[in-house]
């Protein structure tokens, strides 16, 4: 059996993996979640709701960022 095939799909999987890993949409921030669970708790409990998270953060650039734009 030649290497070649092997080799052939190997790349295909590489390329395909490597052009799946992007942060192209706008996701849930864990900060984000974490303040929805906390004001439903506070809702619950009877208690003012906590003040929202800064959304004040800069974006940090990704070696792989060029990729994508």
């Amino acid at each position: 059996m030649s290497a070649r095939p092997i080799l052939t799909v190997l790349l295909i999987l590489a390329v395909a993996g490597v052009s799946a890993c992007g942060r192209r949409a706008a996701l849930e921030r864990p900060i984000d979640v974490q303040y929805e669970k906390d004001r439903e708790a506070a809702k619950k409990a009877g208690l003012p709701a906590p003040e929202r998270p800064s959304q004040d953060v800069p974006e940090r650039r990704f070696i792989l960022d060029g990729l994508i734009d």
